[in-house]
């Protein structure tokens, strides 16, 4: 989704700040909680076994389809897609129980719109769930657009979404962009844009699987440093 508020005109085309790039789960967001109970609701609806959080986390990244696969039934089995409708049911109803920022974050947004760097989500989860963080946690004013993982034809780790993001935040082919994630579909989206990586280690995944980020960032409030000391 778009920001129709956002103003970037302080950014110049050639020495502006760069468009920065936020993963929404386990980057922004703690959501594990809150996937898992819809997770394991799905499954106990279905008559599966429960799975533990850790399990749950383990399949989180790629977008709702794969993420259902691997937590219920694979995608050619007939009732994946009665699965996939309840698992989005059940989260729908929850998105926001437990979830919350990871220690650090709104003062590193705070600091980072202070600085007028613009910044936008590109996410995996489907848009309307991203919409509805964005909002509860009224985050519109730090954001230029957040998109999910249906809001571009392909979704991460191909570049699309991140081509999305930069022509909805204003900005022609070219712009300097950063990409910051926890997951490989973050750094490999990063590689095929040919923009620079940071791979947070907070979030969902324990370890880069990829030789490719620029840089890692073990909290957030280094990520301004590391930002500016590339300015």
């Amino acid at each position: 989704m778009e920001n129709k508020g956002f103003d970037n005109t302080s950014c110049d085309a050639l020495s502006g700040p760069p468009l920065v790039l936020f993963d929404m789960d386990g980057t922004l967001l703690d959501t594990r909680n809150d996937i898992a109970r819809a997770a394991n609701k799905a499954r106990e609806e279905l008559g599966l076994p429960l799975l533990t959080v850790e399990d749950v986390v383990a399949a989180v990244g790629d977008g709702v389809n794969l993420f259902v696969s691997r937590v219920t039934y694979p995608e050619n089995h007939p009732r994946f897609e009665a699965a996939k409708e309840i698992f989005l049911r059940h989260y729908a109803k929850n998105v926001t129980g437990d979830t919350k920022p990871y220690d650090g974050i709104p003062e590193m947004l705070d600091s980072f719109k202070r600085l007028k760097f613009p910044m936008a989500i590109v996410s995996n989860k489907p848009e309307k769930l991203v919409n509805d963080l964005v909002q509860y946690f009224s985050w519109q004013k730090y954001f230029t657009c957040w998109l999910g993982g249906d809001s571009a034809e392909k979704s991460k780790p191909a570049r699309e979404p991140l081509l999305m993001a930069l022509h909805k935040s204003g900005f022609s082919a070219g712009y300097p962009l950063v990409m910051i994630g926890d997951g490989h579909q973050d750094i490999l989206a990063a590689k095929s844009m040919g923009c620079r990586a940071i791979w947070v280690s907070w979030g969902f995944n324990a370890s880069p699987t990829t030789q490719y980020p620029s840089q890692r960032c073990d909290h957030p409030r280094d990520l301004l440093p590391l930002l500016l000391a590339s300015q």
